[in-house]
């Protein structure tokens, strides 16, 4: 097996995890890609990223139906993989077992070792050395509400993490079916950020906690600007999370998973939408792209599939965005197929197919 070692900075490395293991697609021109398993081939890796503050160490998040969940680094493009030396474990007595490790997000650019992650049952957790080891954030652990939160379809999971790059102390995180957290104190306390976003399954439709957020992400230029992917609509913030407004507008469905943005021209937002039986909401598979700020949505089929046969779900970390300009655009099916655009969504091609059910892609432009 030979793994892509030498290569050239500016290239694109797409980390693609799926349910069996986790492969690499590389380009150096968005054109043409070559597709490299790893060695993590067994197990359910819903998340996997490349860190590059200090110098190139991939991480994962591997969960095994038999051995456990597990975080894992590389150093050598997923060649060899090294376990966190002390791992995700909850408190003898706590009551609580990890059930699956969601997400991997690093910490600040003046943090190099710093990284935070996300699991389920809800909880978050921080590691200080590169991550070798973790301790779980205890203000959210003892959060006075926690007996009261429930699970969504895919469990009492913690799947988006923001880390304010403006304010060391503030951050925000996703928990389906809890809703949006921030912390403003460096994570000791957490208030709910919820205001005026649906959950049209519960009573009372606006309830200070219990929505079921499904992505959360920050405009890089306008830290105070957010984006999240509901069960119940799209929203944005422009206050930090104080409140939301609905930017659903045109999109066939309030309902959907995924979200990413072009970061350099952050008014520019993509997701994919779906309907009641969770695939595309017309015979036509598409991304929806808007250019100001969800006012409006233009659907992108261009080299997309089409027809009654075509039924494809995306789940919610399985579309990401590359750094370069014009920006990559990368979606990837719970069937298996991998859509590649290199001109923000304009046009698609198809990278890859008869992968396994894909839980995510991530895009790193190799520095």
């Amino acid at each position: 097996m030979a793994y892509p070692l030498d290569l050239a900075p500016s290239s694109v490395v797409l980390m693609v995890g799926t349910k069996r293991g986790l492969f690499l697609l590389t380009s150096a021109d968005r054109e043409h890609w070559t597709i490299t398993p790893t060695a993590l081939e067994g197990g359910r890796v819903y998340y996997a990223m490349l860190d590059q503050r200090n110098g190139r160490r991939m991480f994962a998040a591997d969960n095994g139906d038999f051995f456990g969940s597990f975080i894992r680094y590389s150093d050598d493009f997923g060649q060899t993989w090294t376990q966190a030396r002390q791992g995700i474990a909850f408190p003898e007595g706590s009551g609580l077992s990890l059930a699956n490790i969601w997400m991997i997000e690093p910490g600040r650019a003046h943090e190099p070792q710093t990284l935070y992650a996300g699991v389920d049952p809800a909880s978050l957790w921080v590691s200080e050395d590169g991550g070798e080891t973790w301790s779980m954030n205890e203000g959210l652990a003892n959060h006075p509400t926690r007996a009261d939160w429930n699970p969504g379809a895919g469990g009492l999971c913690l799947h988006s993490i923001v880390v304010d790059p403006s304010r060391p102390e503030r951050m925000w995180i996703g928990i389906s079916a809890v809703g949006c957290l921030r912390t403003d104190d460096g994570g000791r306390t957490w208030k709910f950020a919820n205001k005026n976003t649906r959950a049209s399954f519960l009573p009372d439709p606006y309830p200070e906690f219990g929505q079921c957020i499904h992505r959360l992400v920050q405009r890089p230029d306008q830290p105070d600007s957010l984006y999240q992917q509901n069960h119940c609509g799209i929203y944005k913030s422009e206050n930090g999370g104080d409140d939301w407004t609905d930017i659903q507008n045109n999109l066939p469905s309030e309902f959907g998973f995924p979200m990413a943005l072009d970061p350099h021209h952050p008014d520019t937002v993509y997701t994919v939408v779906e309907g009641m039986y969770r695939h595309n909401v017309t015979e036509q598979f598409c991304v929806y792209r808007t250019e100001n700020a969800g006012a409006e949505w233009t659907p992108l089929t261009v080299g997309m599939p089409a027809g009654p046969e075509v039924r494809l779900g995306v789940l919610r970390h399985g579309l990401c965005t590359d750094s370069l300009d014009p920006c990559g655009v990368y979606v990837g099916t719970n069937t298996g197929q991998l859509f590649a655009s290199a001109d923000r969504g304009d046009s698609w091609k198809l990278i890859a197919e008869y992968l396994p059910p894909i839980y995510s892609v991530t895009a790193a432009v190799l520095a």
